[in-house]
């Protein structure tokens, strides 16, 4: 076998000792041999390796079948520290995170797309150094720092493409700055993908091989987990739900095409809705919300009326819940998932959205005849991308072995 060969074989079965660690918990190396496959000798060989690096620890005894006690072993989710940036089209948020997704620090500061990219970079960076600092003793452990952007990424360069909410956003070489003003390893991914990854790694997805999260806010997007691993697609174009038709005689989406999910579900789409109706003179609280200002009418006030029992926003939300339904069936037909995770700021609707979306979910997904998919909100909130930015650190360091390297502190 060849040294290369040798070295990828020994960082491949150093990676699978980890991720059964953490993710089943404290046993022995006789037990890790048996889940994973490997010998024991080989076992021995990774696990003083992962001991050394601080990664992994002895923690006692566990109970002898004869014989001598085996030693049990655990990772430690302080080891080192993972961080994370979500750029929003309105806010940014930066988190340091535990190996277990556990927030150690988070700073979130308003934002102002009209800056233009130079200050919307500073202002990312601005958030992402408050986390650090508030991090405290953590800071000097942090391994790497993953970022979230809306729209297209081209991750293998750190590049953020585009992203239609911002004007002027294109081409950022987002890595490259944040490498050259933390000295960290940085990575980025669309905002959608790094909810998904954080709801399967830290989430309510955790443990859950096949997931789709459906991230709805300003815009609609979706991350796909598939045989536990993130799914980009090619060129990473996957999970453009947002942009799947399901109205072909609906209005037309800055995309070019007619009634896509986008223009008739996102948050911008319910207020538009809203103003539309309130401006022909119906009857409704939502004028009075806002003050007669209807141009400050928002999904998060359709939201706050419906959940008031007004009539035209209950109908609207519900309008809203049955496209985004129309679409998650089109959505499990195609994947056939465990689980659909839904998450953004329209999500905080409530039960009234998700309930008419299980209902048309249930009537319109053929495959639900053998799998019918739980339908939940995401545990993470606000957080999800941002703690899954972080998540984005801890997988890339897990698939090159980075992450041993970066644990070599003094003691």
């Amino acid at each position: 076998m060849k040294a290369d060969d040798t070295r990828l074989l020994r960082r491949i079965n150093t990676l699978r000792v980890f991720q059964v660690l953490r993710e089943k918990g404290p046993m022995s190396r006789a037990e890790l041999a048996g889940v994973t496959g490997l010998t024991p000798a080989t076992i021995s060989n990774v696990v003083s390796t992962l001991i050394k690096c601080r990664i992994v620890r002895e923690i006692g005894f566990g109970e002898s079948s004869g014989g001598r006690p085996p030693v049990l072993l655990e990772f430690d989710p302080k080891a080192f520290y993972l961080a994370g940036v979500d750029l929003g089209v309105s806010k940014v948020i930066a988190v340091v995170t535990d190996l277990q997704g556990s927030t150690v620090s988070r700073a979130k500061m308003d934002l102002d797309v009209a800056v233009g990219k130079e200050g919307i970079v500073s202002r990312m960076l601005e958030t992402a150094r408050e986390a650090l600092l508030q991090a405290g003793s953590a800071r000097d452990k942090v391994a790497g720092i993953g970022v979230s952007v809306p729209g297209l990424t081209d991750v293998v360069n750190g590049v953020s493409v585009f992203a239609p909410n911002i004007p002027g956003w294109s081409n950022v070489p987002v890595a490259d700055i944040f490498r050259g003003e933390f000295s960290l390893p940085c990575w980025i991914e669309n905002d959608a993908r790094a909810m998904a990854l954080g709801e399967a790694r830290f989430g309510v997805g955790r443990g859950r091989r096949n997931l789709i999260c459906v991230n709805v806010g300003r815009g609609i997007g979706a991350g796909l987990i598939l045989n536990g691993e993130l799914y980009r697609g090619e060129r990473g174009g996957a999970g453009e739900i947002g942009h799947t038709t399901v109205d072909p005689n609906g209005p037309v989406c800055p995309c070019g095409n007619n009634g896509c999910l986008e223009v008739v579900a996102s948050g911008p789409s319910i207020a538009a809705a809203a103003i539309r109706a309130v401006s022909a003179g119906a009857r409704t609280t939502i004028r009075d919300m806002v003050g007669g200002r209807i141009e400050n009418i928002t999904a998060e006030v359709v939201s706050k009326a419906a959940n008031e029992g007004d009539l035209l926003a209950r109908r609207l939300i519900c309008e809203a819940g049955r496209y985004l339904g129309i679409g998650i069936a089109n959505a499990v037909n195609l994947f056939s998932p465990e689980m659909v995770v839904i998450g953004g700021g329209v999500s905080r609707a409530g039960d009234l959205l998700f309930n008419e979306i299980k209902c048309v979910v249930r009537k319109r997904a053929f495959t639900t005849m053998v799998n019918l998919p739980e339908i939940v909100p995401s545990s993470l909130g606000e957080d999800a991308s941002s703690i899954g930015a972080a998540a984005l650190v801890l997988e890339n360091m897990l698939e090159t072995g980075e992450f041993v390297d970066c644990t070599k502190t003094s003691e």
